[in-house]
């Protein structure tokens, strides 16, 4: 159940997240729901509590069997290999709180990185792997690395910070195959400060289709000063139909990108970015927060951008083989524009956002306030979603809100605390 909150107790709900997202085993993505329980592991279920069990397990893995890891830091002697063909395996930890199991490399930039080159490694024919509920971190390439050959993976509540290059890396195989139906949700991607060059992405997928990435929280993903870090968001080399929804992204240099280079025939097809909140501190600068970069038939509707001015045109679609792209009533803070040649409509989109108009961007919260006259009810033409940022029915009112949430009134009095663990929203 929702609880509407005053203004008032919004802010202190907000100061006390603050606080949370300042301090690592707080941390907690901006979502709409908190990660949601799983269901219980079906099949074999193989309790782990050190790291040489949980080496052990990973090894003597079998189809129908899920690894669950006790609360605890542990110091990866080597990459988790799940390495052969496999059907409905998962490793867990063992409680909903992803930060209750922590697996640890040897730093993302020491590259005396051993026998630990990725957290978790995945390959062979696996179709059907679950990782949830646990931290990845310090690792020198990725934290999860999945090859072609596995088949829809569900990366759930899970904890990535300061990878070497890409946190979540989907590759293809040489043939034009690759990772698809894959989902991410309900995560974290960070960088404590900055990643170590530019060579990273938050969730990187190649040669995939049907890819869905949602209500997740990606953080500093950006590069040291000088450098450009790659979108916290890249599906390309080939990837189709991908869904971006309901996510935050703060303080990243390029958020979105559908297709990202001109490439025959296509980099990217379809798919849709839809719902999500976007926040730059001023001065960080960067590119296009959303990109469709030759792609066809893909979509740009209803998200909230501000970047405080750090790139002119924060919604771009470029080169030809971007044909028939929507973008709609999207709210931000600068120009929408087609580059290279790029054809489609661009409609509905409110382009002079200040700050004035969102309950605390800073925090990444860019609900709209009451005063937010310029985007509410002003939602015009086709491709509006049905549900906005915080899966609450299109319209509330005569017509749709620009942007990614849907206004509506909050209570007059305070409400009583949240349960623990439960976001409240407005």
């Amino acid at each position: 159940m929702k609880v509407k909150l005053s203004t008032s107790a919004r802010t202190l709900l907000l100061g006390a997240a603050l606080f949370l997202l300042a301090t690592p085993a707080g941390l907690s993505a901006l979502s709409v729901n908190p990660p949601p329980a799983l269901p219980a592991p079906s099949g074999t279920v193989v309790n782990v509590s050190t790291e040489s069990q949980l080496q052990a397990a990973v090894s003597a893995l079998k189809s129908n069997t899920t690894i669950v890891i006790a609360p605890g830091t542990y110091t990866l002697s080597s990459t988790l290999y799940v390495n052969g063909t496999f059907t409905n395996v998962g490793i867990r930890g063992a409680t909903n709180n992803r930060d209750d199991v922590v697996l640890v490399g040897k730093g993302m930039a020491n590259s005396s990185y051993g026998n630990v080159p990725y957290g978790i490694w995945v390959g062979g024919s696996v179709s059907g792997i679950t990782i949830a509920n646990l931290t990845v971190k310090e690792v020198w390439f990725h934290p999860i690395i999945l090859n072609a050959g596995t088949q829809s993976p569900l990366i759930h509540n899970v904890h990535l910070i300061n990878a070497g290059q890409q946190f979540l890396k989907a590759n293809p195989d040489d043939a034009g195959g690759g990772v698809n139906n894959g989902i991410v949700e309900y995560s974290v991607f960070e960088y404590t400060t900055t990643s170590k060059d530019d060579y990273t992405n938050g969730v990187d997928v190649h040669t995939g289709n049907g890819w869905t990435v949602r209500h997740n929280l990606f953080r500093n993903i950006k590069a040291p000063s000088g450098l450009l870090a790659g979108p916290a968001v890249l599906m390309w080399n080939g990837t189709t139909n991908s869904i971006v929804e309901g996510n935050t992204f703060i303080d990243c240099q390029r958020e979105i990108s559908l297709g990202l280079n001109d490439k025959s025939p296509y980099d990217h097809s379809g798919g849709v970015a839809r719902n999500n909140f976007i926040y730059r501190s001023p001065g960080l600068g960067g590119d296009a927060a959303i990109l469709i970069g030759d792609s066809p038939n893909t979509q740009v509707v209803n998200n909230t951008i501000f970047v405080n001015g750090g790139y002119p045109s924060p919604i771009e679609y470029r080169f030809g083989g971007t044909t028939n792209a929507l973008i709609a009533n999207n709210l931000l803070d600068g120009k929408v524009l087609a580059r290279d040649g790029a054809t489609g409509t661009a409609s509905g989109n409110y382009t002079s956002v200040t700050a004035g108009l969102f309950v605390n961007p800073t925090a990444g919260d860019l609900h709209l306030k009451s005063t937010a006259a310029v985007a509410i009810d002003k939602a015009t033409g086709s491709g509006t979603p049905a549900q906005d940022w915080d899966n609450e029915a299109r319209p509330y009112g005569s017509a749709a809100d620009i942007g990614a949430d849907e206004y509506r009134p909050t209570s007059t009095t305070a409400a009583p605390a949240p349960p623990t663990n439960v976001r409240v929203i407005k």
